[in-house]
Parts: C-alpha cells; sequence; structure tokens
C-alpha cells in the first residue's frame, strides 16, 4: 500500500502564485495643458484682426441684364490714398456721400428707373459696399443690382 499525501506534500506540487502588485495610475496633465496654453498663445499672436472683410465675391455663372441708361448707377470707386474712404459718384455724376445714396434713388424711382445697379471697385471691401446696398434699399419698390469691375 502506497502512503497518503500529506499536506506538505501538496504544498510542493502546487504552482507558485504570486501576488500582482497594484499601482495607482495617476496622468498628470500638466504638460498637456502647458503645451496647448503654447498653442493658443502661437495663434493669437500670429492672427490677423481686420475690421472689414475684403473677401473677393463669387464669379456670377448666370444672370439678367439690366440696361444702364434705364437704371439708377451708383459707383464706388477706390480710393485715391492708401487707407483712405471710398468715393462715392451718384446717378448724376456727382460725387456723393452713403447719406445722400436713399436721396438719389428716391429721385431715380419718381423719374420711372426701377433698377439700382450699385457698381464697386474689386478693391472696395464688402462691408463698405454692404453699407452703400442698405442705403440704397432703404427706397421701396426698386430692384438692387450689383456689379463688380472685373481684375483686368
Amino acid at each position: 500500500m502506497a502512503p497518503e499525501p500529506t499536506i506538505a506534500d501538496e504544498a510542493d506540487d502546487a504552482p507558485l502564485v504570486q501576488k500582482r502588485r497594484t499601482y495607482d495610475a495617476e496622468l498628470d496633465i500638466t504638460p498637456m495643458i502647458d503645451v496647448v496654453f503654447l498653442l493658443l498663445i502661437f495663434f493669437m499672436v500670429t492672427s490677423t484682426m481686420q475690421q472689414d472683410s475684403q473677401n473677393d465675391p463669387p464669379p456670377a455663372e448666370h444672370g439678367v441684364g439690366v440696361e444702364s441708361l434705364e437704371a439708377i448707377v451708383i459707383s464706388v470707386n477706390k480710393p485715391e490714398a492708401s487707407g483712405g474712404e471710398p468715393s462715392i459718384v451718384l446717378s448724376d455724376g456727382t460725387p456723393g456721400t452713403i447719406e445722400e445714396i436713399t436721396g438719389d434713388v428716391e429721385r431715380g424711382l419718381a423719374e420711372g428707373k426701377s433698377d439700382v445697379i450699385i457698381k464697386a471697385d474689386r478693391d472696395i471691401t464688402n462691408g463698405f459696399t454692404m453699407r452703400v446696398y442698405r442705403a440704397a434699399s432703404e427706397v421701396p419698390g426698386i430692384h438692387l443690382h450689383v456689379q463688380v469691375k472685373d481684375k483686368k
């Protein structure tokens, strides 16, 4: 008869089991915050702030022709000096201001002209052209058209 196994024998045959150590998994985000602030400062310093939008208007694919002899034509020309105010030429050929545009459009409407053409230089900012557009649109019963001179 074979001897019965003892507790000491079972302990020798059992595989060695090691306890796993648990570590606290802390993530230090201080360097990441530093990098984010450096990028933020970089983009703030390198960006430029512009008062008026200077986007080129898209070229027209389809349009309806308007007879300029039967319309009120308001011209907006680029400034003579750099940084100056653009000049406005009213429908009678006299220089004018934005405040005088509404009166000029009303006189043209009284003559039977319901189409208004705002003819702007390509170098005029979109913001200034919109101010002229708003002044002309204060008169009810007109059709506004915008013409932009080509780059040529």
